[in-house]
């Protein structure tokens, strides 16, 4: 039994491995490809305008990590002090409140954001929406130093981090 395997099963065995071995290889290439594109479809198609507050949060979070942003935080829901999602990018802390509505954002998530990132002393508040902003909240953000990202700013960002893996 023992020079059977010696002499035919094992060289045999051996060369079936070598000679099968590139397309065992080009088949894991070609299933994680598959994995990659559709990870980076399904982020790029997100439906942001139908998901509610939480997972929009959520969202954001995974955006600001695919763009670059270093130390992201989603803040617990309640008691969060207006901000959302903590966020560090070339050594600027940013404190961001994420509001999801259909209607357009007014003054108080603008206020909001700045005293939540004077709460936990980031240096950039910015409130990021899916919809746009009201006149007087972007005449209130451009006085105290808060920045604006509307929903085209977002879709940007989106287009800008979908060619990304986290």
């Amino acid at each position: 039994m023992r020079l059977f395997y010696y002499t035919i099963a094992a060289p045999v065995l051996l060369a079936l491995r070598v000679i099968l071995w590139p397309f065992k290889m080009t088949g894991r290439f070609f299933l994680w490809l598959h994995r990659f594109r559709k990870e980076r479809r399904r982020f790029r198609r997100a439906e942001y305008d139908h998901m509610d507050g939480w997972e929009f949060e959520e969202y954001v979070g995974e955006l600001l990590s695919r763009s670059g942003y270093r130390h992201v935080e989603v803040t617990r829901g309640s008691g969060d002090q207006g901000v959302d999602v903590l966020a560090e990018r070339d050594g600027v802390s940013y404190a961001i409140q994420c509001k999801h509505y259909e209607a357009r954002v007014t003054n108080k998530a603008v206020q909001e954001a700045y005293a939540g990132a004077e709460f936990y002393g980031c240096d950039v508040p910015v409130v990021l929406t899916n919809s746009y902003f009201t006149a007087s909240a972007r005449e209130l953000s451009e006085e105290i130093g808060v920045e604006l990202w509307d929903r085209d700013e977002l879709q940007q960002m989106v287009r800008r981090a979908g060619g990304r893996t986290a």
